[in-house]
């Protein structure tokens, strides 16, 4: 099997590894470099601990069996020196029922080299006391001592000095280093193995996830990411679902985008060959005719033009490449301009306009933008409003905002849908039919351009009974579309 080195598994793995190894190497440098000087350092703070706790009982009336127990539980030797170095007492680890007082001269005298290193210490140390290490190279042996002054009732004055022998650690260290290494060998395979394991455990969220990322990249939308695991992996895999669930929706939508657009280009573009035909076959040489299927043509044509338009439009405002000029405008006088333009719906097909708009509202933007909503949020309501071709048109000021509604008499928007309707690529359940205006692509520019110009926009509708108001409260059934602006 092929190793991948920079696999996340390998990485994990000889990390954790490398961990271990150090870990191994400080317990091997603890253990056999740094241990004698440990030891010692032991010895020497047991022996400062011994003596100071010694001196401090010195007039004790129990003083002499205090010390005699003293140093057979710890394997001390104390030696009580006057001041010209002779022996006066003697505690040497084995009990008695009194001290030993030693005999002045001969055998009461302590051994010079011995005093003499034990007092310059003491006079290095610039205290009352001293305590140090002290090796006999020719006998090889080491011991700790510890010297301090000492008075007694009568203000004569002592030398209490304690030895304790420092036993060689060699053997001990030479048996440590065979079980080390036993013990090194252990932990290091159980190391590899532990390593190996963490590491898959670690690396397999991931790698699933990698996987089920490289399924969504050769475009297989139904890739489900798992949130096995860590937190930030399960937080990770419900982001990777939701973004796999957004791209399944806006692939259902450009499929459906697609093919409403082929079908609204596919009508006009066969009356436009239809009616060519009917000129060159049956219109012959009589005017009337030829010239009714030449505007035919001619409205076909420009509603092509329309659609494309809108749909460049539509992807300038969302690439944020449409160009903005912001002017003071008269919102009031543009909507009556737009209105103006679907007169002709009013007397040709029978629509009703119900319309209350304050004069002179002024807010910051760009008028055509603006027209183009309006004149979109207005063909909407038209091509949706109910049997009575009744539409209800209201601009009011609200505070410090500019309030737009438009309210059709249509069938309503369910709540869930309410959200989705703004998007580009939605198409309505409804079987798609030839609008009397537009190109189906108005509700999306809308929002682009309300959100350009700094403004909200919304819906208010549920199907089967009256969408309301904020402005009108209008008793009917419908939707009603609003965008808010601010008043200048």
């Amino acid at each position: 099997m092929k190793i991948n080195v920079r696999g996340l598994k390998f990485q994990n793995w000889l990390y954790l590894m490398t961990f271990s190894v150090i870990i191994l190497a400080v317990l091997w440098v603890l253990q056999f470099i740094f241990l004698g000087s440990f030891y010692e350092s032991m010895k020497l703070n047991e022996i400062r601990s011994i003596g100071d706790r010694i001196t401090n009982q010195f007039n004790d009336a129990d003083f002499h069996t205090f010390m005699n127990e003293y140093a057979f539980k710890n394997n001390l030797r104390i030696i009580m020196l006057d001041e010209t170095g002779r022996m006066t007492w003697n505690f040497d680890g084995f009990p008695t029922d009194s001290p030993t007082m030693l005999p002045p001269g001969g055998y009461g005298a302590f051994p010079q080299n011995y005093l003499s290193t034990a007092l310059q210490r003491l006079r290095e140390s610039n205290s009352n006391r001293a305590y140090f290490l002290d090796t006999n190279s020719r006998l090889d042996i080491t011991q700790a001592v510890y010297i301090t002054r000492v008075y007694d009732g009568a203000g004569r004055m002592y030398y209490l000095y304690i030895s304790s022998p420092v036993p060689s650690i060699d053997s001990t260290v030479s048996v440590l280093k065979t079980q080390f290494i036993l013990v090194t060998i252990i932990l290091f395979g159980l190391s590899i193995v532990a390593a190996l394991l963490i590491s898959r455990k670690m690396s397999k969220p991931i790698i699933s996830l990698t996987r089920s990322a490289q399924r969504l990249v050769k475009g297989e939308l139904d890739t489900k990411f798992y949130n096995e695991g860590f937190t930030e992996i399960h937080q990770l895999a419900s982001a990777m679902n939701y973004a796999t669930g957004e791209l399944r929706s806006l692939d259902k939508y450009r499929k459906e985008f697609i093919a409403n657009v082929s079908h609204d280009l596919k009508t006009p573009l066969t009356i436009i060959k239809l009616n060519g035909e009917l000129i060159k076959t049956v219109s012959e040489n009589d005017p009337q005719k030829r010239d009714g299927y030449c505007d035919t043509i001619i409205v076909e044509a420009d509603r092509l033009t329309d659609m494309v338009g809108e749909i460049l439009e539509l992807s300038k405002l969302e690439s944020n490449r449409a160009e903005i000029a912001h002017s003071r405008l008269n919102i009031s006088q543009s909507l009556a301009d737009v209105l103006e333009s679907f007169q002709a719906l009013v007397v040709k097909d029978g629509y009703s306009f119900t319309v209350d708009v304050e004069e002179d509202l002024y807010v910051l933007g760009n008028e055509p933008m603006l027209r183009r909503a309006l004149n979109n949020l207005i063909s909407n309501a038209i091509n949706f409003t109910g049997e009575d071709k009744r539409v209800f048109i209201v601009l009011r000021a609200v505070g410090e905002r500019v309030r737009f509604e438009v309210t059709d008499t249509g069938e309503g928007i369910p709540e869930h849908k309410q959200s989705v309707i703004w998007d580009r690529y939605y198409k309505s359940d409804e079987a798609h039919k030839r609008a009397v205006v537009g190109s189906g692509l108005g509700l999306s520019i809308v929002k682009s351009v309300i959100v350009l110009l700094g403004g909200e926009c919304g819906v208010i509708s549920e199907p089967g009974s009256s969408p309301g108001s904020q402005l009108g409260n209008q008793p009917r059934q419908g939707s009603t579309f609003w965008f808010e602006l601010a008043k200048v």
